[in-house]
């Protein structure tokens, strides 16, 4: 069974023009089992769009969406969020993207993911359809993460990095102190994890809008 994948796709930044096609796209999710096929956002029934059963198919998924299947949960004018397969659906935020910034070449958006174990997270920013900043984090650089910081080098020699595990004992069972400090890693590291995006896209959508007022602001 594949792993899921949970996403989430936030307009930072969206003018009213971009706003009103987002809502056209999202008018075409048909609700099945509180959930929408993320697809569906092209079958409008226009000459030339792909038709309910062509957007469920495997082929058409990956080539444009990326994972092979992918499911919106919620969405609103400013963005959707759901989960897929084993990645997120970074090619169908792109397509989603390459129609809105013809009607706002300054739409700012944020893409967070993370895995369910998690095996990965990450977050990405994008100014009209291209990627500005980001990073995806695997398990070992989040277990890093975490134990830079001051307030948890205390989990840090709980670890054992040779054997990749929490620290046992010579029967091969945790400590009772690396069993504690495996329940706090396990209660912090989403907590970081948020912290980690966020701040990554506090900066660049910041970045972003200073740079388009100074463009804005040449030739004046």
């Amino acid at each position: 069974m594949a792993n899921h994948v949970s996403w989430s796709i936030r307009f930072e930044q969206i003018n009213d023009a971009a706003k009103a096609r987002w809502q056209e796209m999202t008018g075409n999710l048909v609700q099945s089992n509180y959930e929408y096929w993320f697809g569906d956002l092209w079958v409008d029934g226009k000459e030339g769009s792909p038709t309910t059963e062509e957007v469920r198919q495997y082929s058409w998924t990956t080539d444009v969406i990326g994972p092979k299947w992918c499911y919106i949960q919620d969405f609103d004018d400013d963005g959707c969020s759901g989960y897929s397969a084993w990645s997120a659906p970074e090619e169908g935020l792109v397509k989603i993207l390459e129609e809105l910034e013809e009607l706002d070449p300054n739409i700012i958006t944020s893409f967070y993911y993370d895995d369910e174990m998690p095996n990965f997270y990450g977050v990405y920013v994008y100014e009209g359809s291209e990627m500005e900043d980001g990073f995806e984090d695997d398990e070992d650089e989040l277990r890093d993460r975490i134990f830079m910081k001051e307030e948890y080098k205390h989990l840090k020699e709980q670890w054992d990095e040779d054997n990749v595990e929490w620290v046992t004992d010579d029967d091969g069972d945790q400590t009772d102190e690396s069993s504690a400090a495996e329940e706090e890693f396990r209660d912090i590291m989403y907590e970081i994890m948020n912290e980690a995006q966020s701040e990554l896209v506090d900066e660049t959508v910041k970045y972003i809008q200073e740079r388009q007022e100074e463009n804005d602001g040449v030739g004046c």
